[in-house]
């Protein structure tokens, strides 16, 4: 017998309040959400505070942020938009992709040592 997964406690559409977009671009699911501050004024929705909890003393990415709440990616980045517009988060956004041409003389340099040693 299949075990069935249990539900989510909030569906998406309600998580962010009927919004599909966020208001800014972040463009990757391995973006990280930084913890910003510690006060509030308590006028969070509960997915925006549990998303900040989630966050909370550390940091998470939205991939992760995600699967914790057990909502979708899509969701998670209108949630963010949310919190940094209250300058609760901060977004690092994942180094950027290595040049090939510069692997590849890495890569060739490694070989001619090994060929001199």
């Amino acid at each position: 017998m299949r075990r069935r997964e249990q539900p989510r406690e909030v569906p998406a559409y309600l998580a962010t309040g009927g919004r599909t977009r966020p208001r800014k671009a972040l463009p990757d699911l391995l973006t990280r959400l930084v913890w910003a501050r510690v006060e509030t004024d308590g006028g969070l929705d509960p997915p925006q505070q549990a998303l900040l909890d989630a966050v909370k003393g550390g940091s998470l990415t939205l991939a992760d942020a995600s699967a914790y709440l057990r909502l979708p990616p899509t969701a998670i980045r209108v949630l963010t938009c949310d919190l940094l517009d209250l300058d609760l988060i901060q977004v690092v956004l994942p180094a950027a992709r290595s040049d090939i041409s510069l692997l590849e003389n890495v890569l060739n340099g490694l070989r001619n040592l090994k060929d001199t040693a």
